[in-house]
């Protein structure tokens, strides 16, 4: 019916597609279609490629006896055309001041927003892994040790995964969206650049007489640390100041880079938990804010390390008048087994009153309820096990 919304909401759309097939201003779209808003717009660059990466490994693997072995191993990678979403293309300042180079009016007055998708960034890893395992005829274990180092312009081609308990988001666009490159390469979201791994698994032998108590008995393990994860500091206010003037920001939540005072990577370990209510001086005396997009690489500052432990203690009945074959087995597993405490990353928001402390923990991604449920898995938690076999 004419007049209603539906008919008016088409009558708009129309008018819009036709006045910018036509070269309509802004002022022209204003006065032809009711209720025009400058919309956001997304493209995709002409020259575009499918990301390409480039594998290679050389590992050298001696026994040690027959019950023993060691390795090492060097793995390498490059990737070449990946992906990056500049969400700010259409960015201004109208002054009367300049900010860091930005025009004082958009390039395209008819949008808000312009985003687009280009690739041709690169990404490189280098890690080398060492290892030693050990079989006997009751215990089994494996001890692995990784150096590495993972580099890149972007993490996971702009999807914001976060990889600690989401204090501080993932950058997923370039922080000035007309130099793209500038200070973009750096740490990957991922880059622990050590980590120690272990597992082993004993079986008590079979005895007899008043011995059998011991018998049949399974303790295993694994043992997991490494070292921190990267974040880069942030400056929200700037962000927010940019919000109204097309800048999608280099976060999701459109901040900018903050300014780095002291160079080099900056490390934060749990001391500064908020218990403490001390913020990492790391932070709070080497990052400030500025009218600009920042004078630090992205992801140079690491939070706290990781440490947890898991044990399963299994003990087996043999049932021989249901069955030669039949066992009966009780098993309880303790994930974090030491009930110790992992932190996430301190705030990395030069605007934020809680700048430079650490505010929660972090779950592990071991224990019963995964990492991405939602549950509290910081805490030691027990599984209890009652199984038969036949």
């Amino acid at each position: 019916m004419a007049g209603n919304g539906p008919a008016t909401a088409l009558a708009a759309a129309n008018a819009l597609r036709a006045g910018f097939a036509n070269g309509a201003t802004l002022a022209s779209l204003t006065a032809d279609v009711p209720g025009f808003g400058a919309p956001n717009f997304f493209n995709v660059a002409n020259d575009i490629h499918s990301p390409r990466f480039q594998e290679w490994n050389l590992q050298v693997e001696q026994a040690i006896g027959t019950k023993s072995a060691v390795s090492l191993k060097y793995v390498g990678n490059h990737g070449i055309f990946e992906q990056i979403n500049n969400t700010g293309l259409n960015t201004f300042f109208p002054g009367p001041d300049t900010f860091a180079g930005l025009p004082s009016a958009p390039t395209d007055p008819r949008f808000l927003q312009i985003s687009e998708a280009s690739a041709g960034y690169t990404s490189n890893y280098h890690g080398m892994t060492a290892s030693f395992s050990r079989r006997l005829s009751s215990l089994q274990f494996q001890l692995n040790y990784t150096w590495s180092h993972a580099l890149d312009f972007v993490s996971n081609a702009g999807n914001p995964l976060q990889y600690n308990a989401s204090t501080n988001l993932s950058i997923t666009s370039p922080v000035n969206p007309f130099n793209v490159r500038q200070n973009m390469y750096g740490n990957a979201d991922y880059d622990v650049r050590q980590n120690f791994t272990a597992n082993y698994v004993y079986t008590s032998p079979k005895f007899t007489g008043w011995r059998m108590v011991a018998s049949n008995w399974t303790v295993a393990g694994t043992i997991f640390a490494h070292t921190g994860l990267p974040f880069t500091v942030i400056d929200s206010d700037i962000g927010s100041l940019l919000a109204g003037f097309g800048y999608g920001g280099a976060s999701a939540v459109g901040a900018t880079f903050a300014n780095q005072t002291g160079g080099g990577v900056v490390n934060c370990g749990s001391e500064f938990a908020k218990l403490n209510s001390q913020p990492c001086p790391g932070l709070v005396n080497n990052f400030v804010s500025a009218l600009g997009f920042g004078t630090q690489r992205r992801n140079q500052a690491y939070g706290p390390k990781y440490f947890n432990t898991d044990l399963t203690l299994k003990k087996a009945f043999a049932l021989p008048h249901l069955g030669e074959k039949t066992n009966l087995s009780f098993g309880v597993t303790f994930y974090n087994l030491f009930n110790h405490p992992n932190f996430d990353q301190p705030d990395g928001d030069v605007a934020s009153p809680t700048f430079g402390s650490i505010q929660s923990t972090v779950n592990s991604p071991t224990s019963i309820y995964g990492a991405l449920l939602g549950a509290d898995a910081a805490p030691r938690l027990v599984q209890t096990e009652l199984k038969i076999s036949f």
